[in-house]
C-alpha cells in the first residue's frame, strides 16, 4: 500500500469531509473525492441516511483516478463490494 493511500484509508470523515472536491451521497453512504497530485481519489463510508460519525474512516477507497467523474455512487459501490465477497456494511451507527 502506498503512503498516500495509507493516509487516505485513515482520513477521518471530518477531515476528509473538509478537503473533499466532490460529494456523491444516496441512502446507501456517502462518497467523498479528494484531489492530490497522484489524481482523485474516492472514500466511500457506508451509514445510510445518517451522516458518518466525524472520526470515522473510510469503508472503502479507491484511486487515484484522472477523472473525479469517475466515482460511483455509494449503492454501486456497496453492491459490488457484497458481490465480491467482502463485508457489508449494514449501519454502523446501531
Amino acid at each position: 500500500m502506498s503512503t498516500t493511500s495509507r493516509e487516505y484509508d485513515e482520513l477521518t470523515y471530518r477531515e476528509a469531509r473538509v478537503r473533499s472536491k466532490r460529494q456523491l451521497t444516496d441512502g446507501y453512504g456517502e462518497a467523498l473525492v479528494l484531489q492530490d497530485e497522484h489524481g482523485y481519489w474516492g472514500l466511500y463510508f457506508f451509514y445510510w441516511n445518517q451522516e458518518p460519525p466525524p472520526q470515522a474512516t473510510p469503508h472503502w477507497m479507491e484511486g487515484p483516478r484522472a477523472d473525479p467523474s469517475g466515482f460511483r455512487p455509494p449503492y454501486e459501490v456497496k453492491a459490488w463490494m457484497e458481490e465480491n465477497g467482502y463485508e457489508s456494511y449494514q449501519n454502523d451507527l446501531d
